[in-house]
């Protein structure tokens, strides 16, 4: 199977833990593209993982996980894994929904069918936790969206709960904003959206600050056409920062 993937770099950053040297383990990693074989190594390492949550909703279990993880392999999407040796040490899953497809995050931001054919979705990305703090869930996601373009998908899009913070910061940072806030399948969520073609214009003299667990305001801000562009974050609570966005279609194309 021919590995087609852009270049996977670890490097150390002003996030990464001061305790985590670049060991001669860490630039040994390998990553590539996962087979149907792996998926019990992709449920172990979740199973470790949501058993770690700081808090309940930053991620809850798909109802059916089997069929979540078979979605998120050829012709339906990717999953990228990262291994120490023979241990996976985390992965990443980029989704290629059709256009029709009632969970298409392009019908929840309001694009048109052709607007929903750019869509990938950057769907669950977990990291033992022996391995967080070392930038691997943020080069994933650059790994996501450059695969995403290989695969003539523009428009990446991710869904986030209220209460991952580290997530939200990681896309924020990698240049995504918060483009909508929605109840999905029931839950309360933020979705984050990138155009790698198009890019973002924004007032930013025209801004706004809304605590980021103010579901309501947040929806309010949106509405108003308003993006959420990054955070302030304090000893007690994050606020996130919207701006008023120029234009006011969903997505140039």
């Amino acid at each position: 199977m021919p590995l087609l993937l852009p270049p996977f770099t670890l490097h150390r950053n002003a996030d990464t833990r001061a305790d985590a040297p670049m060991t001669r383990e860490m630039r040994a990693l390998r990553v590539r593209l996962l087979r149907a074989q792996d998926l019990p190594s992709v449920a172990a390492l979740r199973h470790e993982v949501l058993a770690t949550l700081q808090h309940p909703d930053c991620y809850v279990r798909e109802a059916d996980e089997a069929s979540f993880m078979r979605l998120h392999h050829p012709p339906h999407g990717e999953t990228i894994g990262v291994f120490s040796g023979d241990v996976m040490v985390a992965y990443a899953m980029l989704g290629l929904p059709e256009v029709g497809h009632p969970d298409n995050l392009g019908a929840a931001l309001g694009l048109s069918p052709e607007g929903r054919k750019a869509v990938a979705h950057l769907s669950s990305c977990m990291v033992r936790p022996a391995w967080r703090g070392l930038g691997l869930q943020r080069t994933l996601l650059g790994t996501r969206l450059a695969l995403a373009r290989s695969r003539g998908r523009h428009l990446c899009a991710a869904v986030v709960s209220l209460h991952n913070h580290s997530s939200r910061h990681n896309m924020l940072r990698r240049g995504l904003h918060v483009a909508g806030v929605e109840l999905v399948d029931g839950l309360r969520r933020q979705i984050t959206l990138i155009d790698l073609d198009h890019g973002l214009q924004v007032d930013q003299a025209d801004q706004e600050f809304v605590d980021s667990d103010d579901f309501i305001g947040q929806r309010d801000a949106v509405s108003r056409g308003y993006v959420g562009v990054g955070e302030v974050r304090g000893p007690q609570q994050v606020r996130l920062r919207f701006v008023r966005r120029l234009d006011r279609q969903v997505v140039p194309l």
